[in-house]
């Protein structure tokens, strides 16, 4: 691809997406302590320097990329639940969009701890706005599904999801030497799958939040 300097607002979108397309490759193919910019400049076939005018750290790059990743979900969880259903069932869809993402996860782990880091007030204000209105929309799934609970239940519900994929998936997936002291007998209690104890955590929440629009 030619990474001349794009003039029109096209080419720069064209541009910005082809440096997060390469990142995502890169984190895909080598996880994300291996995603630097030297390793996403040499996948989109340029120069380190060429990504400043589109990203300001690599941090921004994969919050845009989580952004990405949290918006295809989202628009796959508002297209597959169109009405009630039964809480288990809810849960299952949610835990296996996750599941199925297992990118999105990472960034979701890492989020406030590292990616929110090394990134100006304006972007950070950009990413959160943007996650704001992924809360919503997510909100909005969960309400259609259990239209007893209130909206509000419903944005706590969504936060609530979110938290538990950023504290569930390292446990769930642990590397280098823990990964292998966890693999004796003695600690597979500290063993689990990551969907299945999602699922497990989502029915308790949903099936909670229910009991309570029905108390009340």
């Amino acid at each position: 691809m030619d990474f001349q300097r794009a003039r029109s607002p096209e080419r720069k979108e064209q541009r910005r997406q082809a440096i997060l397309d390469a990142a995502a490759q890169v984190l895909d193919r080598d996880g994300i302590d291996a995603t630097s910019l030297n390793a996403i400049a040499r996948e989109a076939g340029i120069v380190k320097s060429a990504i400043y005018r589109y990203f300001e750290s690599r941090e921004e790059i994969l919050l845009r990329l989580m952004l990405q990743d949290l918006r295809d979900l989202t628009d796959s969880l508002a297209g597959t639940v169109s009405g009630p259903l039964p809480t288990a069932q809810l849960a299952t869809i949610m835990a296996t969009g996750f599941a199925a993402r297992p990118r999105l996860c990472i960034f979701v782990s890492q989020l406030a701890m590292t990616l929110e880091r090394n990134v100006s007030g304006a972007v950070l204000r950009d990413i959160k706005l943007a996650l704001l209105d992924e809360g919503d929309r997510a909100a909005k799934v969960v309400g259609r599904a259990l239209p007893t609970i209130s909206p509000i239940a419903c944005q706590q519900a969504a936060q609530i999801a979110f938290c538990l994929v950023a504290g569930n998936w390292p446990m769930a997936n642990p590397t280098g030497e823990l990964d292998r002291l966890l693999q004796e007998p003695v600690f597979q209690p500290f063993r689990h799958n990551f969907e299945d104890f999602l699922r497990t955590a989502l029915v308790a929440l949903f099936a909670g939040l229910a009991q309570d629009a029905a108390a009340a």
